[in-house]
């Protein structure tokens, strides 16, 4: 981050804005408008208007569009900037989603475990504005989700892999909270607890997975989960 990113635009955990650390007080126009910059990049003020205002007339969606421009004009100066009829946000505003973006496509093996590692370990920190219910947020949630939990997965299994069980066991438990249902995050979560001696939490574990699996879905574990505790049961 460079001296010209004097603007801070934080969409995980909640939305917040500021400038020069003061923190910008906006409406949800602004809000959405910076949101959506942050998110789909670059675009034409129709296309804005669109995504924004689906259920308004184009002329009120453009003025809407208009009106949120021109506020953020006064309150946040330098944020958009203005290419004929394409918006987009400046290079002065630093956006949280952009920095983890480009650390979930990263090789995992260049984490830094004391500062990326406890980064990804906050789940609640790293939802993408949470309590956002539009289609076009809903859609970005999705796709970072998935990009989040292969990557710390994908960390996870490495740490066992170099046994580094504990560490493996902290991401499993954070992947599990973000996807339950999940088969590989399951695996993960009781091949760690077997890994550091826990066996009735691996049970627990599974039994926990498969109440929720049963539930949710009316199905049942896998040969692949149930055969990771195959050598427990009685004989």
């Amino acid at each position: 981050m460079g001296d010209r990113r004097t603007i801070t635009l934080r969409l995980l955990g909640s939305w917040d804005a500021s400038v020069q650390g003061a923190r910008v007080q906006t409406g949800s126009r602004q809000q959405r408008l910076l949101a959506a910059l942050a998110i789909r990049g670059p675009r034409p003020r129709h296309y804005l208007a669109g995504l924004l205002w689906p259920e308004c007339p184009e002329d009120h969606a453009l003025g809407s569009l208009r009106t949120a421009v021109f506020t953020l004009s006064r309150r946040a100066p330098g944020a958009l900037v203005c290419h004929g009829d394409t918006l987009a946000l400046s290079e002065a505003v630093d956006v949280d989603l952009h920095h983890l973006l480009e650390l979930v496509v990263r090789p995992v093996a260049s984490w830094s475990a004391e500062r990326d590692d406890a980064w990804v370990l906050d789940r609640p920190g790293v939802e993408l504005l949470p309590g956002w219910y539009e289609d076009w947020v809903v859609e970005e949630q999705a796709r970072l989700q998935e990009l989040y939990v292969n990557a710390v997965e994908e960390r996870a299994e490495l740490c066992l892999v170099h046994g580094d069980v504990h560490h493996a066991l902290a991401l499993a438990r954070t992947v599990r909270d973000a996807a339950p249902l999940r088969e590989s995050t399951v695996c993960l979560l009781v091949r760690a607890h077997l890994g550091l001696g826990n066996e009735a939490e691996a049970w627990r574990a599974f039994q926990g997975y498969r109440a929720d699996l049963v539930r949710e879905l009316g199905e049942q574990p896998s040969d692949r989960v149930r055969g990771l505790l195959e050598p427990l049961r009685p004989r």
